[in-house]
């Protein structure tokens, strides 16, 4: 009856773990495909931008650089074939908190900056974003002062 129990217990421990993987799973590769979406916004997509979305991988999620790499193979794949970002704004705003959604645009603006140069789309396509993970309009533009820097 114990050694039943417990395995039981193991296996919800297991599954809630299992769970929680998947969630932060998600949340990287939503973060990841936001970032690509900004790189490819202006016609000039640099390795420059590449390396700022593996810093700030490497900051946020404390991925090893070959699990960055296929984050960012399987980001880029899904850029390629997604119609809208509702659905990884959506993975986003059902599991971060307000602080850590201006901390994603605060990313965005990052990699636009890589640069050195805001094009009217990236611009365009941060603020749409900041819409959809409901990022007020002053947390926009703190994020962006910031990022300038």
């Amino acid at each position: 009856m114990i050694k039943n129990l417990k395995s039981y217990l193991d296996n919800i421990f297991q599954e809630a773990q299992n769970e929680n993987t998947s969630h932060q799973n998600k949340i990287e590769l939503a973060t990841a495909v936001l970032m690509i979406e900004i790189s490819l916004a202006d016609e000039n997509t640099g390795p420059e931008e590449y390396e700022i979305i593996k810093k700030i991988l490497l900051e946020k999620f404390n991925l090893d650089k070959k699990n960055i790499d296929e984050l960012i193979s399987l980001a880029r794949d899904e850029v390629d074939h997604i119609v809208s970002l509702h659905e990884f704004a959506e993975i986003i705003n059902n599991h971060l908190s307000a602080k850590e959604k201006s901390e994603i645009i605060e990313y965005l603006w990052r990699v636009a900056y890589a640069d050195a140069y805001i094009h009217k789309y990236e611009e365009y396509y941060i603020r749409k974003i900041a819409d959809l993970l409901h990022v007020s309009h002053s947390d926009y533009i703190k994020t962006k002062l910031k990022a300038e820097k």
